[in-house]
């Protein structure tokens, strides 16, 4: 792979849904889809990296729904944004991509709606206030919407995607950048 460069102030500009401080010296941007398996299978590698360089690394997700392929990713990343809200972004994300093989297969929009509502619910969320946003989402789509541009932008085909202080990575990528980056970092002090 060539060694493409994003900017990665472009890459967090827009979001809130990003974890670690602005300090760090690796900062991950993470183009993902709630309803992609791939994307699923790398989560437990994001959070080692998170675990193991701890303050060293900031994490920004992004939204990058791959509609084709996943019909209910879309309205998964509304469900996220909207937790977001109510500062409960990440506790959604975790549900999201635990229980993928349980709402992924849904019939249809509605029920996978409804599923999610249930999910807010189990991680505090009002149902009702929960319900009603994610019947009227506009507003949070075009949240999704932005970040899914901005993927496309920087070049995104598949998910999961990620980027390192701007260098494009695969998930088996991810943890020799992030301990490059850190390297770096303490040595030019």
């Amino acid at each position: 792979p060539t060694a493409q460069l994003a900017d990665t102030t472009e890459l967090v500009t827009g979001t809130n849904n990003i974890l670690g401080p602005e300090s760090a010296p690796a900062t991950i941007v993470e183009f993902s889809d709630f309803q992609c398996p791939a994307c699923a299978a790398s989560e437990p590698l994001v959070q080692a990296v998170l675990q193991e360089f701890g303050d060293q690394v900031r994490l920004v997700y992004r939204h990058f729904p791959l509609d084709q392929l996943h019909p209910l990713a879309r309205t998964a990343a509304v469900a996220s944004e909207i937790a977001a809200e109510e500062d409960a972004f990440w506790p959604m994300h975790d549900l999201l991509f635990e229980r993928q093989a349980e709402w992924s297969t849904l019939g249809s929009i509605n029920e996978a709606k409804e599923t999610f509502t249930q999910y807010a619910v189990e991680i505090g969320l009002d149902e009702a206030a929960f319900s009603a946003k994610i019947q009227d989402s506009s507003v949070y789509s075009s949240l999704v919407q932005k970040d899914a541009d901005l993927g496309t932008k920087v070049g995104i085909s598949a998910t999961p995607t990620f980027f390192v202080n701007g260098q494009k990575a695969t998930a088996p990528q991810l943890r020799d950048l992030v301990a490059k980056a850190v390297q770096e970092s303490s040595t030019a002090q």
